[in-house]
């Protein structure tokens, strides 16, 4: 179960009750552990933790040196950011994923989001007719293409 502001009010408000993390943890729906991290943060801290902060991997910062290198291959060889990855890779000793150099080229101008690509509600998306080819060819249950030999 997914927690929200409310549900951590209501474990800390538990846990001034000094009720145990096990009954706590079976009345919101998830691990004791995860009951256990989010006392421990407000003991440390004395607030109330705040969800969905500062999680990920931290981001690289904008580095001057290959956005030059970026653009000197783009305008070299006029190619998008998958093909330039092993040209880059190649010619300039330097490894730099198409992901960051996309991000080069749109910020220098050369390149811009495709907004086909881009779904708001979720980061996977399959089209009706993506998802019925895939229910036929797999013989709608998932096990294995169809065998016409019996």
């Amino acid at each position: 179960m997914k927690l929200n502001k409310t549900k951590i009010r209501f474990i800390l408000r538990q846990y001034r009750k000094h009720v145990s993390t096990k009954e706590i943890s079976r009345d919101v729906k998830v691990s004791q552990r995860r009951v256990q991290q989010i006392i421990k943060q407000y003991k440390e801290t004395g607030l109330d933790p705040v969800l969905g902060e500062k999680i990920g991997r931290p981001a690289k910062p904008y580095d001057e040196r290959e956005s030059e290198i970026v653009w000197t291959a783009h305008t070299r060889y006029r190619f998008g950011a998958r093909m330039l990855e092993p040209v880059i890779r190649k010619q300039y000793k330097i490894c730099i994923s198409h992901n960051r150099i996309h991000m080069y080229l749109k910020a220098q101008g050369a390149a811009q989001e495709d907004e086909n690509k881009q779904n708001a509600e979720s980061g996977f998306a399959m089209s009706e007719s993506t998802a019925c080819r895939r229910a036929i060819s797999t013989g709608m249950n998932g096990m294995g293409p169809i065998s016409r030999s019996a």
